[in-house]
């Protein structure tokens, strides 16, 4: 047995040594360039790839592989190896060159939906939306009966609006809650005003997820304001517009005041004011780019297709989309100190950034303001993770069985058992 395995090791080393040979590298090039001349752009990559894989800093390679990339059609695949190409740490004539076809392929992929809020509308480090084939999005009301007739009306039409916008948004009312896409309830305000001014928001909608899968979005409408007092049609109907788009996966707001997921409170009077009657072009050029980048976070897992643009080659590296998104999530604090959404966003920044001291002092912010037990558990299993990832055991699990204790899911179990393991 023994002499068997040695046997495997040494022709496994032996096959390493050929694959990672200057022949091997020399021969994938020139398989790889004589497919490139003939015009077979994409059935030439392989043999660049194997080429480079011997060789990894092979000058001819790596430029003819940038060129034959540029060249083949742009599907998900090759926008990801070209991106990759342009950030290579090897700085020669092929990652620069790979630059320059990354500008193109860009405003190529862009084209007709140039005017966009794109890195306004992920969540943190995330892009998340729905599997295209689930439309139409099943969508159940609880206690309809609660509020107005003319509530659910507004709605109701807020959806018809955003499926005649669109040529593939769709919604259809189903009677069981746990079924549902968007989940939608009334609930009472218990908010009151002190002063002559009062800010407060209508409504407000959370995403349901574990394990980076899109379960449901909880759309919550307030029945009256803080004065008690019904919000008009033109109120519910404008702030159903503005929701919907978050549920649809827009989870932050854009920079300008023209655009329906512009956030905007005017307090005089103790009034609410809608933003918008309708969706901009940037509203809507912003949504189907959204459902054209592959997702990290989906009803489906893992959700796959080379029709998909690559996220990085549209909006840029980490660090560019993450501090857009701080700007952003401090912005709407400032805007609605009061509540936990906004902090727990923040703090899912922080993050991703890797700041996990600000991330805590975040989420013991958010906590002040949670209100619903979907609030109240994802600050704490945050926290949890948090901890985790500072390795500091004792105080993820008090925080874990914090969260358990709010909502027992599968995810929270799953990550106890892992503190449990990394303790041991």
């Amino acid at each position: 047995m023994r002499k068997f395995l040695l046997f495997l090791f040494l022709v496994v080393l032996v096959i390493a040594l050929i694959y990672k040979s200057p022949f091997s590298a020399l021969y994938n090039y020139n398989k790889a360039k004589d497919l490139y001349q003939q015009g077979q752009y994409e059935q030439s990559l392989p043999y660049f790839e194997k080429s480079l894989f011997a060789d990894s800093k092979g000058f001819l390679a790596r430029f003819f592989y940038v060129m034959a990339l540029s060249k083949a059609e742009p599907k998900y695949s090759v926008q990801k190896k070209l991106y990759e190409m342009s950030e290579s740490k090897i700085d020669d004539e092929a990652s620069r060159y790979a630059k320059v076809q990354v500008r193109r392929l860009r405003h190529k992929l862009l084209e007709g939906l140039d005017s966009n809020y794109i890195h306004n509308a992920l969540m943190g480090n995330d892009i998340l939306r729905w599997n295209i084939k689930s439309f139409p999005l099943k969508v159940y009301f609880e206690n309809p009966d609660s509020v107005p007739e003319y509530y659910i009306d507004s709605i109701e039409k807020a959806m018809m609006l955003w499926s005649n916008s669109t040529n593939f948004v769709n919604f259809t009312r189903v009677d069981d809650k746990n079924s549902a896409d968007i989940y939608i309830k009334f609930k009472d305000n218990k908010k009151e005003c002190k002063g002559e001014q009062c800010r407060f928001v209508t409504a407000y909608t959370e995403p349901n997820i574990s394990d980076k899968v899109l379960k449901q979005m909880t759309l919550t409408f307030y029945k009256t304001n803080p004065l008690n007092k019904g919000f008009t049609q033109g109120e519910i109907y404008n702030t159903a517009l503005h929701e919907l788009g978050h549920t649809l996966g827009i989870m932050g707001h854009s920079d300008n005041p023209q655009d329906l997921m512009f956030s905007m409170s005017d307090s005089v009077n103790n009034k609410y004011y809608p933003f918008a009657q309708s969706m901009s072009k940037r509203d809507l050029q912003t949504l189907v780019l959204l459902y054209r980048l592959k997702p990290s976070i989906s009803n489906v897992k893992g959700l796959e297709s080379e029709t998909f643009y690559y996220p990085q080659l549209i909006i840029g590296s980490d660090d560019v989309r993450l501090q857009k998104k701080l700007e952003e999530y401090k912005s709407y604090i400032n805007e609605y100190p009061e509540m936990a959404s906004g902090y727990v966003n923040l703090a899912s920044v922080y993050s991703d950034m890797g700041d996990f001291e600000s991330v805590l002092q975040t989420l013991d912010k958010a906590e002040i303001y949670a209100q619903t037990v979907d609030e109240k558990y994802i600050v704490n299993y945050n926290r949890a993770v948090t901890y985790y990832n500072l390795q500091q055991y004792e105080k993820a699990l008090n925080s874990a069985k914090i969260a358990q204790s709010i909502k027992n899911e599968q995810s929270i179990q799953d990550l106890i058992n892992d503190i449990l393991k990394a303790k041991d």
